[in-house]
């Protein structure tokens, strides 16, 4: 690598070689679908929650990109686009196989391997052999030929190049196509020139919105900003501090691992009902499945939610109530739910139901047992029974009595914002 720069040295960039490769499967859950199915190959073609005209688009293949068919329109707006675009609800199961052959795949480069979200992975090549016999860029190139030997044509990925995590999720992001890009001191500067404040992971419009109000509106003016021109912005020290050193170039531990605030579950209705016996049935799917979730995550809530919106006039409402003591089964949280769902007006169809579960802490540690002391709880150890047959036998192996003979409305789904796994969710944006 060339010597840094007199511009960089000032800046205080990082001055190191890169060894951080990140990969970002590219429209992940629409090219797998592809790749699965080789009558989808070659179409436009968009995943969406649900089967509804209503529901979001979670992913879409290049073809319906090109169309201008993006992640998070709505179904009917892609129609209106493309009337003949296909579209399929979610398989999170072969997601997640293809997920786990990615990280397979890299672990053979390295033992530091960090699954960020379901289409994409993270590794440290500090002190492999890979690094110094091929270099990060040849590390790259080899998990996108054993990706495409190993996994199919159709699914392709980004890679990313840096001296961080976060600043090779950046290098990823630029170039969406199968790419392979680096970010260092020498091209950090002209690379940063070219983007806009709301390019950079973790840059939303409403902070975006308030570091202009700092006179912050480029990824240049952020770098070179003090920590008291950041804190016109609302930022407080320390995250200023992490902010000063990741847009330079160095970790900065637990930015990219967060762990998640809430466990949630959602159900647009293929048609709308004002009916409350429906809709506690579908509330009752929708609390086993948060509930089944935060056990396998081996955490606990104090803080249940509901959402309704109402069709075909929208609006709606969203009530919390905070529990006496932190629950994690389903049917506390259906319990608790219900009383919620009293709120909706009873005259007005519903189109959507909620259910949520925050206010997390961790629950005791290891899995719930089978044969856990009669002192915790009956419900507690009930469903910890439940979750190992559905474990074994899959989710509707039980189903509780006033559910049985009835069709599975709720499916499991990757949602908005994690990895795909049944204790997270995330929306697929590659």
């Amino acid at each position: 690598m060339s010597s840094p720069s007199p511009e960089a040295v000032g800046l205080g960039l990082n001055t190191a070689d890169p060894a951080t490769l990140v990969i970002d499967l590219n429209c992940a859950f629409a090219s797998i679908e592809q790749q699965h199915a080789a009558e989808l190959r070659g179409r436009p073609l968009a995943i969406a929650a649900y089967a509804t005209d209503a529901a979001t688009i979670v992913s879409s293949s290049r073809e319906a990109r090109d169309l201008g068919i993006k992640t998070g329109m709505r179904v009917f707006e892609a129609k209106a686009i493309f009337p003949a675009i296909v579209i399929r609800e979610p398989d999170p199961p072969l997601y997640r196989t293809v997920s786990d052959k990615l990280i397979e795949i890299m672990l053979r480069h390295s033992p530091e391997v960090l699954r960020m979200s379901i289409d994409e992975a993270s590794m440290n090549l500090a002190g492999t052999p890979g690094l110094k016999k091929l270099g990060p860029e040849g590390v790259g190139r080899a998990v996108k030929q054993a990706i495409r030997e190993e996994v199919g044509e159709c699914v392709t990925a980004s890679v990313g190049v840096s001296t961080s995590i976060w600043m090779a999720k950046q290098a990823s992001n630029l170039d969406k196509r199968d790419g392979l890009r680096r970010i260092d001191h020498s091209n950090l500067l002209s690379v940063f020139a070219s983007l806009q404040l709301t390019d950079l992971s973790g840059i939303a419009e409403a902070t975006a919105r308030r570091l202009a109000r700092a006179g912050i509106v480029t990824p240049l003016q952020f770098l070179q900003a003090t920590p008291p021109r950041l804190g016109l912005a609302g930022m407080h020290v320390e995250l200023a501090r992490g902010w000063s050193m990741r847009l330079r170039g160095f970790e900065v531990g637990a930015f990219e691992t967060a762990r998640r605030k809430s466990y949630s579950h959602s159900h647009v209705l293929a048609r709308a009902t004002a009916s409350q016996g429906e809709l506690e049935e579908l509330l009752m799917r929708l609390s086993d499945m948060v509930g089944r979730r935060l056990r396998s995550a081996n955490r606990l809530g104090s803080v249940v939610s509901v959402g309704v919106v109402y069709r075909p006039d929208a609006g709606g409402f969203s009530k919390q109530s905070k529990q006496p003591s932190p629950i994690s089964t389903g049917d506390e949280i259906y319990q608790a739910a219900l009383t919620l769902l009293a709120a909706r007006d009873p005259r007005r169809t519903v189109g959507t139901l909620g259910v949520g579960l925050s206010g997390l802490s961790d629950g005791d540690a290891g899995q719930l047992d089978l044969f856990a002391p009669a002192a915790r709880p009956r419900g507690e150890r009930l469903e910890a029974a439940m979750d190992a047959i559905r474990d074994r036998f899959g989710e509707e192996a039980l189903q509780r009595s006033r559910l049985l003979g009835r069709a599975r409305v709720v499916r499991e789904r990757i949602a908005f914002g994690n990895t795909g796994h049944p204790d997270e969710a995330r929306k697929d944006d590659a």
